[in-house]
């Protein structure tokens, strides 16, 4: 068979391979991606009732803007137009726009974290946070008659 020294080289060469890859895990960019996955769940997480209005106003301006049958990623933010400064503080990197639907983006991607906004019939509006690729919640819907109760999604 092997030598000793071989098999402890080889032994070495493994824990160096194991250590570089759990580093580049830990501080790589899946650490920064994590990041703004955690700070856009987390400011979804702790919107209240009185949060929404501001959202729905930016969401009513922003489709106002938009062409009708607009289908565009990245209006705002990398190669669109600067990302607005209020956004910004909240680590929103991205905003897209669609026919009747604005998403505030935390991450994209790989794994998707975002604030979407539809714009329903008879001027009423949904908000959905997405947390990740699998898990989705209703956190907002306007209603004439009530809001409705919060209820989890599968990401479409």
């Amino acid at each position: 068979m092997f030598p000793r020294t071989s098999l402890v080289i080889i032994g070495l060469l493994a824990i160096a391979i194991i250590t570089i890859g759990a580093l580049f895990y830990a501080r790589g960019p899946f650490a920064v991606w994590s990041h703004h996955m955690a700070v856009g769940a987390s400011y979804m997480k702790s919107l209240k009732e009185s949060d929404m209005p501001p959202w729905i106003e930016r969401t009513k301006r922003l489709l106002t803007e938009s062409p009708p049958d607009s289908h565009s990623v990245g209006v705002y933010g990398q190669g669109g137009k600067p990302i607005p400064a209020d956004l910004q503080q909240l680590g929103i990197i991205r905003v897209d726009i669609f026919q009747d639907q604005v998403c505030y983006v935390w991450m994209g991607g790989m794994d998707h974290t975002d604030l979407e906004v539809d714009r329903l019939p008879n001027d009423r509006f949904r908000l959905i946070a997405h947390y990740n690729d699998f898990h989705s919640r209703v956190i907002w819907e306007s209603d004439p008659r009530s809001v409705k109760p919060l209820t989890d999604l599968t990401r479409r």
